[in-house]
């Protein structure tokens, strides 16, 4: 799937917060949510690779890449910018694609809002706490956000990655700062929606990498079994396969998307 360098950004207010999006292609909505040490830098291979059916919009959530660097870094109000994003770009129901942080926001997102739902792709997230720091609120001070989100993006690549894999995630944590990480951080250790992911009913895919430590195939088969209108895909990775792996990435959504009614 050819990378594309077509994508156009702007800037929405949305909840009194300027929120960057990346946009490309033609067709119904596909909004890609980031996680907690990602950017929507890490979308636009995807964005345009599907029209004319789908057009991508990536967002720079609160706090990161392009967006304005409120208060309010946490999962409940990053779910509460993106109905009122949508809202903003007049799409009643799209397709979310959220990766890590991205899908947990999401299944809080689906289980609010399942009429603003048409299809779910969850990437290398859980139902449950995500714990990538033992004590957020020590970041800044005394620990260096910068350091904390290096090791945090190196220790989600299996051992012996070749650094220019993850070197332009590595280019973008000076993107955010130790308020939005800390806060972001934290409030991924008290997300549990554990045997709640039943109500969903939307059609989504799960995808999973076979190396990730936190966000593991079992935890992935066990969100399958909650989800009844759900599959899984596996992939032989860690937790970002949309770096070692984009290619068969964007085939596997590409086949997703492709079999929606």
């Amino acid at each position: 799937m050819p990378s594309s360098n077509k994508a156009q950004r702007r800037s929405v207010v949305v909840n009194g917060v300027k929120l960057s999006i990346l946009e490309e292609g033609q067709g119904d909505p596909v909004i890609f949510v980031h996680g907690v040490v990602t950017t929507s830098n890490i979308f636009p291979k995807y964005l345009g690779a599907y029209s004319p059916n789908f057009r991508g919009i990536a967002v720079d959530l609160r706090g990161y890449g392009d967006s304005e660097k409120p208060s309010g870094c946490n999962i409940n109000q990053f779910s509460q910018d993106l109905i009122a994003l949508a809202d903003a770009l007049d799409i009643k129901r799209a397709v979310w694609v959220g990766v890590s942080m991205g899908g947990m926001i999401l299944q809080r997102l689906a289980l609010d809002n399942p009429s603003r739902v048409r299809a779910l792709v969850l990437v290398s997230t859980m139902d449950r706490p995500m714990i990538l720091d033992e004590n957020p609120s020590t970041i800044g001070k005394p620990r260096d956000y910068k350091e904390v989100s290096r090791n945090i993006i190196i220790g989600s690549f299996p051992p012996g990655t070749k650094s220019e894999i993850y070197q332009p995630l590595l280019d973008r944590i000076p993107t955010w700062n130790a308020a939005v990480i800390s806060e972001a951080l934290a409030s991924m250790t008290i997300l549990d929606l554990r045997g709640k992911l039943t109500p969903i009913e939307a059609p989504t895919l799960i995808v999973v990498g076979e190396k990730d430590d936190n966000a593991t195939p079992a935890i992935a088969r066990d969100m399958h079994r909650q989800i009844r209108n759900s599959k899984v895909a596996e992939f032989k990775t860690g937790h970002f396969m949309m770096a070692e792996d984009p290619e068969r990435f964007g085939v596997v959504l590409g086949e997703f998307l492709r079999g929606l009614k």
